[in-house]
């Protein structure tokens, strides 16, 4: 099993789709287990999401219209977490 440590290390590789299938897996049964990394990791994915919009202004999270202003983008973000 997976240390909480071994999750954080992973983390970026894991949102990435980086990692083998084995320590995907194992990753996956530690976020089923521990609420801590789990926020961790949808912290992690909504900064790569934010960053990724930021950086490239025209992109739209889920594809979706608007004018790209912070407050939507915070918005998109905020359904997008309330969806999971």
């Amino acid at each position: 099993m997976q240390s909480c440590k071994d999750v954080a290390d992973r983390a970026s590789a894991l949102i990435d789709g980086e990692l083998s299938a084995w320590d995907a897996l194992q990753t996956r049964l530690h976020l089923a287990m521990c609420k801590g990394c789990s926020r961790f990791i949808e912290q992690m994915r909504a900064t790569d999401q934010l960053t990724a919009v930021i950086a490239d202004p025209d992109e739209r999270l889920q594809h979706e219209a608007g004018d790209g202003s912070f407050a939507e983008i915070l918005s998109m973000l905020r359904k997008e977490q309330s969806r999971r």
